[in-house]
């Protein structure tokens, strides 16, 4: 998808704000033209008939001239603020529908297709480059489509008073567009490239720095560190001056040649006035109307830039939102899980796609309705990979898993989600209060039952001491939490969810060992009916559950049949 492409899919739904805002930007750019235009003719029709005598000043009909001067100033003083006014409303709801757009390619990628994006740049993309493309319109369209729409006018009225100076203004004007401007667009491209990716490195590197400050001032890192983002910013601006200085030299020479053809125009007129075919009155008259044609072909350098950017972000959202989803939505809808709600797995075989390394392989086991079963072995050896595939993260190679007997890859991530709940080893906690975060999981959930929640999950103690209780911050990625807090914190959004089924990772780990008896003491008489999948490494969990599965060599067998 290039960049036209990605304007036109969002302009339809905004094409009448968008030619709206390209109607005022060309009146108010007429109308700056023409009270230059009618300044001149004014300033100079009233000194000549003061310089020739009463009977001149009588017959000079001042009050035409004076009039257009104000309907002119008032006029380009209204449109532009309703042209800035519209566009820059067509540009923020192009953006917000971009965005939307954007979100919905990412999000089925997740996580799969994105472990190889880092999360800085990521996020560059997603702000920035829907930035950039959203404003093309009010960067590069409206900039580009004004020039040549006016400078027509404005070429023809001076044509009208004088041919050879619409001959001589629309050269120029045309000048100003193509080599001028067109060639700034090709000198800045390559440098333009560099820096967005030069900034997406930065942004991705100041946002790992930041997620891991604390571990470089403990190794002593954090000068190495800074140094390295340091270099990186002087690449950037030393790129950023580059592209400033060729942007504000083409302005220059904008205007260099808006007053060669101001010049030249006069000339013109000066001929044409001795030969008898215009007044004096009409020869500054021509000038000030040259001079405010140029103001159109002023913005077009930075347009031409922006018009590349607009065009390296499109290409980079293109790159980032047109992978394939490594779990391929279902092509029907769901079907509707029978009772009991069974999980089989049957001769299950899986390695992630970018290695040929297998997880699980031939792996089979059942779990029952309202059994609570413990899956233990060694780290690293496939316990999380399996929610993965029992969440649809992850497509499996070979086997079956059924669950409710229905074939598990006829439903999605978010239709598995209305029946399973997870409390993941890895998690994520954004930035807001203890109640926003448990919100999350069940928004309609009062106070009082948030506190029965975290009673369950041995926090309310916690909350009820801290001073804002409910409404304490908890910091990005739960900073202002200890590593048992977060997670408990992260058991209560899965309780809230009060689903059949719960999957536990590493529910205690962190804990003391009282905290963690009492804990699953109240997990389970709050969920007493729940289906728990419990995976562990700590044998002190096993007695809390019905029976325990061992993983080992890639084998999910019983506990008592590992060899």
């Amino acid at each position: 998808m290039n960049l036209l492409t990605f304007s036109g899919l969002f302009t339809r739904a905004l094409r009448w704000p968008a030619l709206l805002g390209l109607a005022l930007a060309c009146v108010a750019a007429l109308a700056n033209f023409g009270l230059l235009f009618l300044s001149g003719w004014l300033l100079a029709g009233a000194a000549c008939a003061g310089a020739a005598g009463l009977a001149a000043q009588q017959a000079f009909n001042m009050m035409l001239p004076a009039t257009g001067v104000r309907f002119f100033a008032t006029l380009r003083i209204v449109t532009r603020y309703l042209e800035r006014l519209v566009t820059h409303d067509a540009s923020l709801r192009l953006t917000g529908h971009l965005r939307v757009w954007t979100y919905t390619k990412l999000a089925p990628l997740a996580p799969a297709r994105l472990t190889d994006t880092r999360g800085g740049d990521l996020l560059s993309r997603f702000v920035s480059d829907t930035d950039r493309v959203g404003q093309f319109y009010t960067e590069t369209v409206i900039p580009f489509a004004r020039a040549i729409l006016c400078g027509l006018v404005f070429a023809l009225i001076s044509g009208i008073i004088l041919k050879n100076s619409g001959y001589a203004l629309a050269l120029g004007v045309l000048i100003c567009i193509l080599p001028v401007s067109l060639g700034v667009g090709l000198l800045s491209a390559p440098r333009l490239r560099a820096l967005t990716t030069q900034r997406g490195d930065f942004q991705a590197e100041l946002a790992d720095t930041l997620a891991g400050l604390g571990e470089y001032l403990t190794l002593g890192a954090a000068d190495a560190r800074i140094q390295a983002l340091d270099a990186q910013q002087k690449t950037l601006q030393r790129t950023e001056r580059y592209l400033a200085g060729l942007e504000s030299g083409a302005r220059s020479l904008i205007t260099f040649i808006g007053l060669l053809t101001t010049l030249s125009v006069v000339m013109l007129a000066v001929q044409a006035f001795h030969q008898g075919m215009l007044s004096a009155a009409e020869i500054p008259m021509l000038a000030l109307g040259c001079l405010a044609a140029f103001d159109v072909a002023q913005p077009l350098p930075a347009a031409c830039q922006a018009f590349t950017r607009a065009r390296i972000a499109a290409e980079r959202l293109d790159a980032a939102c047109s992978a394939t989803p490594c779990v391929p939505a279902p092509a029907t809808p769901a079907p509707a899980l029978h009772t009991p709600l069974d999980l089989t797995v049957r001769d299950l075989s899986f390695h992630y796609p970018n290695s040929q390394t297998p997880i699980l392989h031939h792996a089979s086991f059942t779990i029952r309705q309202g059994e609570r079963v413990a899956l233990v072995g060694a780290s690293g050896l496939g316990k999380s990979s399996l929610i993965s595939l029992l969440t649809r993260f992850y497509p499996y190679q070979e086997g079956e898993i059924t669950f409710g007997g229905q074939d598990l890859r006829l439903f999605s991530t978010e239709d598995l989600a209305k029946t399973i709940s997870v409390a993941a080893q890895n998690f994520h906690l954004f930035n807001g209060t203890i109640r926003d975060t448990l919100h999350l999981a069940d928004p309609t959930a009062d106070d009082a039952h948030l506190h029965g929640i975290l009673r369950t999950v041995q926090l309310d103690e916690f909350v009820q001491q801290a001073p804002h209780k409910l409404d304490t911050l908890i910091g990005d990625e739960g900073m202002a939490l200890s590593g048992g807090q977060a997670r408990r914190l992260v058991l209560a959004q899965a309780l809230l969810r009060n689903t059949p089924w719960l999957i536990l990772d590493e529910p205690t780990e962190g804990l003391d060992q009282k905290t963690e008896y009492a804990l699953m003491q109240g997990l389970l008489s709050a969920r007493p009916d729940a289906t728990i999948l419990c995976i562990t490494h700590r044998r002190t969990l096993i007695p809390f559950m019905d029976r325990t599965l061992t993983l080992a060599d890639g084998q999910i067998c019983p506990a008592e049949e590992v060899p």
